[in-house]
This record gives C-alpha cells, structure tokens and sequence, in this order.
C-alpha cells in the first residue's frame, strides 16, 4: 500500500525533520516567499526542496536565463561579428545538406514526387486488373448460381489484391525508409 507524505504537524516537528531550531523554521513562515500555509500540517519533503532553492538558489534559473538571452539573441554568441554569424549559418547549412545527401544515398529519404508517381502507377495497375475480371471471368460464371458467382468473383479479386500487396511487401522490405523530401 502506497504512504502519503510525510507531515509535520507543528513548527518543532517540522524543525526535527529537517534537522534545523525551531527559530530557523519560525523564519521561513515569515519569509517573503515560503510557498506553504502558515499553519501546519506541512510536507516534509517539498518544504526540504523549498528549503534547497532558497538556500542555493533555483538549478534551473540559470538555464531560463541562458534560454531567455538565446532567444532574444544574446546567447553565447552575442559577441561575434555579423560575418562570423554568416559563416557559422553557412557551416551549419553545409552539414544538413551533407547529411540529407548522406540519407538519401543510404536509401533512407526518397523524392515524395517519385514516390506518389509509384504509388498512383500502383494504383493504376490494380484498378485496371479488377477491371478486367467481369470480361475475363464472364465465360467461366455463365449459368453458375449467385452464390457461386460471388464466391468466384471474391477469390479472382483476393488473387489480385494479394499480388500487388506482395509486391508492396517487397518493395518495403527493400532497405527503403519513410517517404520523405
């Protein structure tokens, strides 16, 4: 069975749990920016954290900080010339054309208009088949009972399905990846 946090349920428990006087936790209550009530029951554990950040300061503000300059374009390279800045973009745009050059020749990026034409040949492809079953199947059907026909028409149209899902199978086994500009 899961336990709640654990409470201190006065300012002396709460002192003893955190291993401080009772005068210290007086003064937290009565700092400006204690995040709890100020009558107990208090937990035990987010006040330590509390106590943490207070003590050493919030770990993250550091980053808010370098995050909120990056964006107002004051980070790391606040100081560099608009010609570095210039070639350093170009740097970087070099590397990601490598690096596209690189997954298309792995076969792992494919040109999307190469890929939609495939796609609507295939497509193409089985429409014309399943097209061609009533004149190629009518001599074989002629005087069967509905059913029958039925029956012969889902078979004829599950062997063409099956052909072309096959080569789709094939073709998506074939080291290709996703489909991709």
């Amino acid at each position: 069975m899961a336990k709640g946090p654990i409470m201190a349920t006065s300012m002396r428990d709460l002192a003893r749990r955190c291993g401080v006087a009772e005068g210290t936790v007086r003064k937290w209550t009565k700092s400006h920016d204690w995040a709890f009530s100020l009558a107990p029951p208090w937990d035990v554990a987010k006040v330590k954290a509390w106590r943490e950040i207070h003590r050493h300061g919030d770990p993250a503000a550091a980053y808010r900080a370098k995050a909120m300059a990056a964006e107002r374009g004051l980070g790391e390279f606040r100081d560099t010339s608009a010609l570095t800045k210039a070639r350093l973009q170009a740097t970087i745009e070099r590397a990601l054309l490598l690096r596209q050059r690189r997954l298309v020749e792995a076969g792992q990026l494919h040109d999307v208009k190469e890929c939609e034409r495939r796609r609507v040949q295939q497509i193409m492809e089985v429409r014309n088949r399943l097209m061609e079953l009533p004149k190629s199947m009518a001599p074989v059907l002629v005087g069967l009972p509905a059913e029958r026909i039925e029956d012969e028409m889902t078979d004829a149209i599950v062997v063409v399905l099956e052909e072309f899902a096959g080569g789709a199978d094939a073709q998506d086994n074939d080291g290709g990846g996703d489909e991709q500009d």
